[in-house]
Formats: C-alpha cells, sequence, structure tokens
C-alpha cells in the first residue's frame, strides 16, 4: 500500500509540472520585453527547446490577429521544436506553440482540449487585455536588457 502511495503521489507530482501551475516549470535567465502600443510587459521563458528556438529570433515584430475573443495568435514562416501537450487550462498572459508555427498569446482563463507547447507566461498581466484591443496588434519582442 505504501508503495502505491508513493508511485500515486509521483504521478500528480509529474502531471502538475507539466500540465499544471507555472511554478513547477524551470524558466531560462533570459526574458524578453514586449511592447504592445507603446506598453511594455516581460515574458518569461521556459526552459526548453522551444522558448529557445524563439529566443533565437530576437528582436522580432509581428503582427497578431484576435481569436475567439480570448487570444492572439501569428503564423510564422518557419518551425519550431514541438512538445505539445494537452494543457487542460489556460491562463491569462500564457505564450504558447500551436502546432509548429503558430505563435498563441492568451488574454483569458480558460478550460481547453487543445494541445500546445509551452514559450513562456507574461510576469505581469495587468491591462494586458486592454492593451491588446479588438482585431490585430503589432507587437514587438526583444531581449531584456
Amino acid at each position: 500500500m505504501k508503495i502505491l502511495l508513493t508511485f500515486f503521489l509521483f504521478i500528480m507530482t509529474a502531471c502538475n509540472s507539466v500540465y499544471g501551475d507555472n511554478t513547477y516549470m524551470k524558466t531560462l535567465n533570459t526574458s524578453i520585453n514586449l511592447k504592445i502600443n507603446n506598453k511594455e510587459y516581460k515574458l518569461i521563458l521556459y526552459d526548453n527547446q522551444t522558448a529557445k528556438d524563439f529566443l533565437a529570433m530576437m528582436p522580432l515584430t509581428i503582427t497578431m490577429n484576435d481569436l475567439n475573443a480570448n487570444e492572439k495568435y501569428h503564423n510564422l514562416s518557419k518551425n519550431l521544436t514541438t512538445q505539445s501537450s494537452r494543457v487542460g487550462s489556460i491562463k491569462t498572459g500564457d505564450f504558447m506553440l500551436y502546432g509548429s508555427n503558430c505563435l498563441v498569446l492568451f488574454y483569458e482563463n480558460f478550460s481547453t482540449s487543445y494541445s500546445y507547447t509551452k514559450i513562456g507566461y507574461i510576469e505581469n498581466t495587468s491591462g494586458l487585455k486592454d492593451t491588446l484591443g479588438r482585431g490585430s496588434v503589432q507587437i514587438t519582442f526583444s531581449i531584456n536588457n
């Protein structure tokens, strides 16, 4: 019984670190500055190959389009490394990759059955939804100095 309980706790911890709270995922020492309509946000990158692929693209200015009134997306001209998984829930500020080339920045919390590769998250999301506005928005990504 003790072995079964230990195994169960291990599985729950492993699942939470992959699908749950951001605090369990290791991050890179480098962060990204996002400039949106003259407002700046700090993007914390996870320590994975997808985030490193994205970091290698800096600086980057893209137009992100609105989808479902809860996210902005942009299709890159090249593919990034993927490690997609069902994330279960989306949090405001999550920055992910859908498929192998679609960047997605979420500005609402919701549950999802879709699979994404986590790239990072915006550290302070205060005012993010209003800053992103409706429709398309231009976002500049640069390495935070």
